[in-house]
């Protein structure tokens, strides 16, 4: 793969926020008590700024021109570089992808100590063998499944990497809506829906009873939270795993519900009356990801339930 211009894209980490730029009072108390909330950022804090300068001396010896924008400024879709490097964890990545379309993305881990980077194929110790690879191509991006959101006939700016929460904004209040998945319609009442990817499934779907999809699959699935059952009542449309030719509509029966995409940080209002439909995006994200990323999960999943 030819390298000349990457965007690196990066993180702030807690501490900067918190202690440098905000001046939290209680955050630096607590960081003075050696308090045991916030006894490791300090550590993660300098573990990312050395990958952040082992990066661009390794970028630097390669002769490849870098651009750098951190996750607060970056507000436009990505064009004219070869590759994006986004350097945090997996929030990092998720948020550098939705502003890509066909330039890959590789992602790396600053902070091991206290980020697991599932989507990181790199942190700062193999960063350079795994360059080299991207520049010889003997890795290749894998095509990650996106999902596209539509809200009232119109779709919404940014495809889900990991998975869309349909849900009341508040978190103790209940969720109403209508549901049309797997050719059945429902009336239902719950702690709200998550409709994941194949990335997404190791996450929430998984612990709130999904499937986890290998990382290449081309379906999605659907797992309702806490559907809420009266006597002798039952619900068939509470979880599946959809076909990539379908799609998943929901009519909103709620004043204040949200639609939430990968994460708390894009949200949009699903007041009632609200119609929304989930499909496969025609558009996938171009990653360098470790092909066998979801496996781990399965081969856990699968001791544990020999144990």
């Amino acid at each position: 793969m030819r390298l000349t211009k990457v965007l690196l894209f990066h993180k702030r980490s807690t501490y900067q926020l918190q202690a440098v730029e905000f001046r939290d009072e209680r955050f630096i108390q607590l960081l003075e008590e050696e308090h045991q909330t916030v006894n490791r950022v300090q550590n993660a804090h300098w573990e990312h700024v050395n990958t952040l300068e082992r990066l661009a001396n390794e970028l630097a010896s390669r002769k490849i021109k870098v651009d750098t924008k951190t996750r607060s400024t970056l507000d436009h879709k990505i064009k004219n570089i070869d590759l994006l490097i986004s350097v945090g964890g997996d929030g990092t990545f998720l948020d550098a992808s939705h502003y890509l379309e066909s330039i890959p993305i590789l992602g790396i881990n600053s902070a091991t100590s206290s980020s697991f980077g599932h989507l990181c194929l790199a942190n700062k110790d193999n960063m350079a063998p795994v360059l080299d690879q991207i520049i010889k191509a003997s890795i290749l991006p894998t095509e990650l499944l996106r999902l596209e959101v539509s809200l009232n006939g119109k779709t919404l700016p940014q495809y889900a990497l990991n998975e869309v929460l349909v849900a009341h904004t508040n978190p103790a209040g209940t969720s109403r809506y209508i549901i049309n998945a797997d050719g059945s319609e429902e009336e239902q009442l719950s702690s709200g829906v998550w409709i994941s990817t194949p990335t997404g499934s190791t996450g929430a779907s998984v612990a709130a009873g999904g499937s986890i999809l290998p990382i290449d699959s081309r379906q999605f699935q659907y797992i309702v939270r806490e559907p809420y059952l009266r006597p002798g009542q039952h619900k068939k449309v509470t979880k599946g795993i959809v076909k990539d030719s379908a799609q998943i509509k929901m009519i909103s029966q709620m004043r204040t519900g949200a639609i939430y995409i990968d994460g708390q940080h894009i949200e949009y209002p699903f007041k009632l009356g609200d119609e929304l439909i989930i499909k496969v995006s025609s558009v996938n994200l171009c990653a360098f990801v470790d092909r066998k990323m979801n496996d781990r999960f399965l081969n856990e999943k699968a001791y544990k339930m020999t144990k």
